[in-house]
């Protein structure tokens, strides 16, 4: 769908400048740092969160390593998603320290995966480009979470509460959607969390 690459593109530029920011360490890249950890604690505290899915922040995407950090020493596990060949995810425990280079240049974690995987957590953080006031999610185009959040759904059990992890300029009126987009319950930025429906 071409508006949804031309967004993706759109969206990779200014997350390519705040990336340059921060490695400049500007103050308020900082900021959006610490906000974005805030947010998360807050979201995973909120709802009694034991277990986890998250993700690494890479390449602009809002950084997760204050969160990780946190759960490590709260006791929260967390689980990281190991990028496979048929375009599913497989997920492994967070051991700080051992993260490996996996698929697409994405640090993924060692050691063996969590049978259940996802399906096995309270809530789960995924990566965006954008997400829209009603859910609506624009992923990067590969379909690695659509799928894993439509698997979940499949299974019938109740679904862990699923927050997308952007910039509060990537909060928008509409994304694009197709069928196979899967909606989130909400998202955590640098400045607050969003709840949609």
């Amino acid at each position: 769908m071409l508006e949804k690459q031309q967004l993706r593109r759109e969206i990779q530029a200014r997350r390519g400048a705040r990336g340059r920011a921060d490695q400049a360490a500007d103050p308020v890249a900082r900021t959006g740092r610490s906000g974005v950890t805030e947010n998360l604690i807050a979201v995973a505290t909120g709802i009694g969160a034991t277990r986890v899915a998250c993700f690494v922040g890479v390449r602009g995407e809002p950084d997760t390593a204050g969160f990780l950090a946190w759960a490590h020493t709260t006791g929260v596990d967390v689980l990281l998603p190991r990028s496979l060949a048929d375009g599913s995810l497989e997920w492994a425990l967070h051991v700080p320290g051992n993260l490996g280079t996996g698929a697409f240049g994405i640090p993924e974690p060692q050691g063996p995966a969590v049978v259940g995987g996802s399906a096995t957590v309270d809530l789960i953080f995924v990566p965006a480009a954008a997400v829209d006031v009603t859910g609506g999610r624009l992923g990067w185009g590969r379909g690695f979470y659509d799928r894993e959040l439509a698997r979940i759904a499949a299974l019938g059990a109740a679904s862990p509460a699923v927050f997308a992890v952007v910039w509060e300029s990537e909060i928008l009126a509409a994304v694009p959607r197709e069928p196979h987009d899967v909606p989130v319950h909400g998202a955590v930025t640098e400045e607050t969390v969003h709840h949609f429906g």
